[in-house]
């Protein structure tokens, strides 16, 4: 589960491959990613989901090194702290983000992400391809009885 889910507390659901998701400002939580279709619900990808993330704008892409078009990892991103005392006492134990991690090492925070963006799921880290239904099973658990 992201970061974002977990830190906000707030329903979400997960991401889809081949789905296409805006950057949108939720209300008091910051900026994440959304489905067009339901812009209320933030939508959340695991960690190592490999995204296309395009419409990147120049200051971005120079800032990146990357193209208006780029291929990049989610990653849930876990820094401790320092070990000196003065950090454990006046420091959180962790920090937390979540970012994609470009192939040239380069990485941005989804709250970062400029409103333009929009993000392609490409992995199949997730729940199923869109467009494609699995069937429901029904399981019946039957007990055998006794004879009379």
């Amino acid at each position: 589960m992201c970061w974002y889910s977990q830190h906000e507390r707030l329903n979400t659901r997960r991401a889809i491959e081949g789905e296409e998701l805006v950057v949108r400002d939720f209300p008091n939580q910051g900026r994440w990613l959304a489905s067009p279709e339901n812009l209320d619900i933030p939508v959340c990808i695991p960690n190592g989901c490999m995204l296309r993330l395009s419409n990147i704008p120049r200051s971005l892409q120079k800032q990146l090194k990357v193209a208006s078009e780029a291929v990049a990892e989610f990653r849930e991103i876990y820094q401790r702290s320092a070990n000196s005392l003065l950090a454990r006492i006046f420091l959180p134990p962790r920090l937390c983000f979540d970012a994609v991690v470009f192939p040239n090492g380069r990485s941005l925070e989804i709250s970062l992400f400029a409103p333009e963006i929009a993000v392609d799921i490409l992995s199949p880290a997730v729940v199923a391809p869109v467009g494609e239904v699995k069937e429901e099973t029904e399981r019946i658990y039957v007990q055998n009885l006794p004879e009379n």
